[in-house]
C-alpha cells in the first residue's frame, strides 16, 4: 500500500513495484502510475525520465535488497569460502520468492517486443549480480585462493549457472512454485564444484565442509 506521507519518489517506486509485479510493464501507463502513487505526472517526470527509468529503479531496489548482508570484503580462506556460500544461498532464497518469479515471467514475456526493456532488465538484474559476485571472486584470486585461466567475471558466470541450474527455468515455466528446496546446501555444493576446478590453496576445499549441516 502506498502511503501519502511518504516522499514522492518512494511512493512512485512502491506503486510501480505493485503495478509492474501484478500487471507487467507494458500494461502500465504513466497515468496509472501517477494515480497509484498519488502524484502528478509532472512530479513523476521530475524524478524519472519515463517508465523505463522507473523500471530500472525498481529492479535496482530489488537487487539492493538482495545485496544487503552479502559479504563484500574477505581476508582469510574460510571467510572467502563462506562469503561465496552466503552469496549463493541468499541469491537462491531471493529467487524463491513468488513475486520475483512472477515479475521475471512478465519481463521475459515483454522482452521479446521491447528490446530496450530487455537490455535494462538484464543489466540491472543479471549483470549487476554477476558484477557483485565477480568482485568477490577477484578478491579470492588476488589473495591466491583461486587460480584459473578464466577471468573473475567468467568464474562468476559459471557459479551463477551452477546455482540456478534449471530450477529457475522450471519456475518461469510454471512447473514449480519453489525452484530451490534447500538454498544453503545447494550453494555449498555449487561452491565445492567451482573450487574443485580452480583451487589455488590445497586447504581451500576443506573449508566448504567445516560448517556443513548434516541431515
Amino acid at each position: 500500500m502506498v502511503r501519502a506521507a511518504s516522499p514522492p519518489r518512494s511512493r512512485i517506486l512502491l506503486a510501480a513495484k505493485e503495478l509492474f509485479f501484478s500487471q507487467g510493464f507494458a500494461r502500465v501507463s504513466t497515468d496509472d502510475l501517477a494515480q497509484a502513487a498519488s502524484v502528478s505526472k509532472a512530479t513523476l517526470y521530475r524524478h524519472f525520465e519515463g517508465l523505463n527509468g522507473v523500471l530500472r529503479a525498481v529492479v535496482e531496489a530489488e537487487v539492493e535488497s538482495f545485496e544487503q548482508g552479502v559479504p563484500t570484503d574477505v581476508e582469510t580462506e574460510e571467510e572467502f569460502v563462506e562469503a561465496l556460500i552466503s552469496f549463493g544461498s541468499k541469491l537462491l532464497r531471493f529467487l524463491n520468492q513468488p513475486e520475483i518469479i512472477r515479475f521475471s515471467q512478465l519481463m521475459f514475456e515483454e522482452a521479446r517486443s521491447h528490446r530496450d526493456l530487455a537490455g535494462d532488465f538484464y543489466s540491472c538484474a543479471y549483470g549487476r549480480t554477476q558484477d557483485d559476485l565477480s568482485r568477490l571472486i577477484q578478491q579470492g584470486v588476488d589473495l591466491g585462493y583461486l587460480k584459473s585461466k578464466h577471468s573473475a567475471n567468467d568464474l562468476a558466470e559459471q557459479l551463477l549457472g551452477l546455482l540456478e541450474g534449471f530450477g529457475f527455468v522450471r519456475a518461469l515455466l510454471g512447473l514449480t512454485s519453489q525452484p530451490f528446496e534447500n538454498p544453503e546446501e545447494r550453494s555449498r555444493s555449487c561452491v565445492r564444484i567451482l573450487l574443485h576446478g580452480h583451487t589455488g590453496s590445497p586447504n581451500l576445499l576443506d573449508h566448504t565442509f567445516i560448517h556443513e549441516r548434516k541431515p
